[in-house]
């Protein structure tokens, strides 16, 4: 298989297990939409800084864009559809919204205890 369209292949796998469509990945790596499609189709292979930059976001190993297998379905998500909004969500967040958040966040644990 093209090198390309493996890592492609994988990117839209982690992207997709996360929980993320292009747009919302395009916006977190400060991207078009159009360059997340091009990397997806193999039609542009990644520097390694954005595929460092794309493991970070995916919270992936640079290594896994590499492996010949794929995870199983619902492997890398842990998380439940709500809790992967927020943790998505807060990605787009500017620092003092996400301090905010944080400090809700705290309250709402207190009260449970």
């Amino acid at each position: 298989m093209d090198i390309g369209i493996h890592i492609g292949t994988r990117i839209r796998a982690f992207r997709e297990a996360r929980g993320l469509t292009q747009a919302q990945l395009a916006q977190l790596m400060r991207k078009n939409v159009e360059t997340i499609s091009n990397f997806e189709r193999g039609r542009v292979i990644t520097s390694i800084r954005t595929l460092d930059q794309l493991a970070r976001i995916l919270n992936v190993r640079i290594a896994d864009f590499f492996l010949d297998t794929l995870p199983a379905p619902g492997e890398l998500q842990t998380l439940s559809d709500s809790a992967l909004k927020v943790v998505n969500g807060v990605k787009l967040l500017p620092e003092e919204d996400v301090e905010l958040l944080a400090g809700i966040v705290g309250v709402m644990e207190r009260r449970h205890k």
